[in-house]
Parts: C-alpha cells; sequence; structure tokens
C-alpha cells in the first residue's frame, strides 16, 4: 500500500515538473508570426461569439453616420449590444486567450493592438473606434491587469 502512494506522488511530481519545463520562454516564442497567429485565433473566437453584437453596433455607428439620431428601441438594443460585448470582452475565452498572449510576452499593447484591429475590420468608422478605445469600461476590459 505503501508502494502505492509514494508511486503516485512521486508520478505526480514528475508530471507537474515537467509542465512548469515546458513553459515558453518569451525570448524564444514571441516573434511576431507567433503572436499573430495566436492573437487571430482569439479575435476569431470574440468574433464568433459576439458577432451579433457587433453588427447591431456596426449598424448603429452607420446611421449616425448619415446623420441619424436612433429612437428609444434602437437605443435599447445598443445597449443590450454593448451588454453582450461586454458580457464576451469580460468572461469569453478570446479575450482570456489574448491577456494570457500578453502576459506571456510581456507586452499589454499585443491586446490594444489586436482589439483596435478588430473593430476596423468590422467596418466601424473612426470616430466610432476612438469613442469605444477612449470609454473606459472599455478599457477596464481589455486590461491586461485584470484577471477575467
Amino acid at each position: 500500500m505503501k508502494n502505492i502512494i509514494v508511486t503516485s506522488i512521486a508520478a505526480i511530481s514528475c508530471l507537474t515538473t515537467g509542465g512548469c519545463a515546458s513553459t515558453p520562454k518569451p525570448e524564444k516564442v514571441c516573434t511576431s508570426e507567433w503572436i499573430s497567429k495566436r492573437s487571430d485565433k482569439a479575435l476569431d473566437r470574440i468574433e464568433s461569439k459576439a458577432g451579433r453584437s457587433i453588427k447591431a453596433l456596426t449598424k448603429a455607428a452607420e446611421s449616425w453616420a448619415r446623420g441619424k439620431k436612433p429612437n428609444l428601441f434602437q437605443m435599447m438594443a445598443l445597449q443590450n449590444s454593448f451588454k453582450g460585448l461586454e458580457k464576451e470582452l469580460k468572461y469569453g475565452r478570446g479575450m482570456k486567450d489574448l491577456k494570457t498572449l500578453a502576459s506571456t510576452c510581456e507586452n499589454p499593447k499585443i491586446i490594444t493592438d489586436a482589439m483596435g484591429g478588430f473593430l476596423r475590420k468590422q467596418g466601424l468608422p473612426d470616430n466610432m473606434i476612438k469613442f469605444i478605445e477612449g470609454f473606459e469600461p472599455y478599457q477596464r476590459l481589455i486590461s491586461p491587469n485584470i484577471e477575467t
């Protein structure tokens, strides 16, 4: 019985130690190609989960660009879109992956650059992107210092 316990503890110790040894070193793995591949995958996850919210925001931005103001129901729908996007940025796997990537490479700018490119890819006008990027709750959501 003692042998089984000792063997189990030894096996767990070896597995745990091996896991630590395989942690990537930033200077070896954080090439632009490595970062790009992983951030694209994370952004694809965000887009697949928050696609409806982003489409609604894009539609509202296009209306505002034409000088139209949203009515009460459109404002409520827009608020729900912001909540959906917030939920994905707060709890979603894509943002967690971006934060892990920024932490691994010791570069928090990875998140802001990736999300800025992501918003442009969605077709949002520059003034809407600047508004979103300057929005304090958005800044908190994409901050690498906040655990999700």
